[in-house]
């Protein structure tokens, strides 16, 4: 091969033990350097910044409020606003979805609640009831007794969409092209734990969902929406003494929801079977229940008649009368305290915890009264060893009996 030889130590640096000299450590860097020439430093453009839209607060106060925006009650929920609907699993929430969104349609009150700018129209993203499910609720219409022209009006008011399929942004994704197909007033999501996509208890994936991916699309279409929602799978709580601030904070998982909400309305079962409390929660003035006076609670049930799904609304005063817990005594308590065989503390906490149980009650006033009793010789402590799963005994349990160890 003609042309000079290049030594590759000399070129890079480097000792042969020939005795020659070699580019140092700098040389060395230099020719790294030359062959290697660092990128230029790209100036990315900077992002414009957000613009002031709103106005001074003495500007707002020389504008009139536009009731063209409400949807439901006295701006119980306008839009661009979101409403949560809470009760327990199995209590009825898909059919009170269906009858709200039939009412609403054609123009008729929904649960005591008004729509002031006539029908509105409902577009139902559910993931639980299959078709011949929503075939049966969609009887209601015939229930409610409709006219031909309401039966018209709920035809080109209301369109359920069963998604099982989809979660978290791609959810929303969906809902955005559903509602540029079919333009509605509300958008029903039933229920929120099928479309959230993470754990209902993380702040921060609540708050994208709701803030950072559904407020966008509610503004963007103005429309507002009625998301269902269960209360937690355990609930032993007493709530013989819940304010509506209590309530608002009933659903499973985050604070945020409540924080993002609107308008929060809470379905609780009675201790009368079938009797249900509708508790305005949050915004409850606006809600439009009660003729002189706000009323925050009123009462529902299922109706009586076999194979009618439908809710109808309770009388005041036998509603009065039926939620109204009966006082509750140590005595009610003794009643589930076994004579002899002694009954774990937590067992008897599981039991007044239900509320369709022997003796409802929270475990504060189960604490109480068994001190009672206890003073009184009325029950007397038995420590009950606990067995690991090895069979080996651990520390005892507090148990209860009516008669001594």
């Amino acid at each position: 091969m003609g042309g000079k030889v290049v030594d590759y130590h000399q070129m890079v640096g480097g000792s042969r033990n020939d005795g020659r000299n070699y580019p140092a450590e700098e040389e060395r860097q230099q020719i790294h350097n030359r062959r290697n020439p660092p990128e230029e430093p790209v100036d990315l453009p900077k992002p414009e910044p957000r613009k002031l839209q709103g106005q001074s607060l003495f500007k707002y106060s020389q504008r009139k409020i536009n009731h063209k925006n409400t949807l439901l009650g006295n701006r119980y929920l306008c839009r661009g606003g979101g409403l949560f609907v809470v009760a327990p699993s199995g209590h009825g929430k898909s059919v009170l979805t269906a009858q709200a969104a039939i009412e609403l349609s054609c123009g008729l009150p929904t649960f005591g609640i008004s729509n002031p700018n006539g029908p509105l129209k409902s577009l139902i993203i559910q993931a639980e009831d299959d078709e011949d499910d929503i075939t049966e609720m969609s009887q209601i219409i015939d229930h409610l007794e409709l006219t031909k022209a309401q039966q018209r009006m709920v035809d080109e008011n209301t369109h359920a969409e069963f998604v099982n399929d989809l979660t978290g942004i791609d959810f929303l994704n969906a809902c955005a092209g559903f509602l540029d197909q079919y333009q509605a007033d509300l958008l029903w999501i039933n229920p929120y734990t099928a479309y959230m996509g993470s754990d209902i208890k993380d702040d921060g994936a609540n708050t994208s969902f709701l803030r950072n991916g559904l407020n966008p699309i509610l503004t963007s279409h103005k429309c507002g929406s009625v998301i269902i929602h269960h209360t937690p799978k355990t609930n032993l709580r007493d709530t013989s003494d819940w304010k509506p601030s209590d309530w608002m904070y009933s659903g499973a998982g985050a604070a945020v929801l409540t924080n993002w909400a609107r308008a929060y309305l809470v379905v609780d079962p009675c201790e009368t079977h079938g009797l249900y409390k509708f508790i305005a929660a949050k915004r409850g003035r606006r809600i439009g229940w009660g003729d002189r006076f706000p009323v925050f609670e009123t009462g529902w049930r299922h109706s009586n008649e076999e194979d009618k799904l439908l809710w109808v609304p309770v009388d005041q005063a036998d509603f009065a009368a039926a939620s109204k817990s009966s006082p509750k005594s140590p005595d009610d308590l003794l009643k589930v305290v076994p004579v002899i065989d002694p009954i774990l503390q937590e067992e008897l906490f599981h039991i007044t915890g239900m509320k369709d149980g022997p003796c409802h009650m929270g475990q504060k006033r189960v604490r109480d009264y068994l001190k009672i009793l206890e003073n009184d010789k009325k029950i007397f402590i038995h420590p009950i060893p606990r067995a690991d799963v090895d069979g080996k005994k651990v520390k005892s349990g507090v148990g209860y009996a009516q008669t001594p160890i």
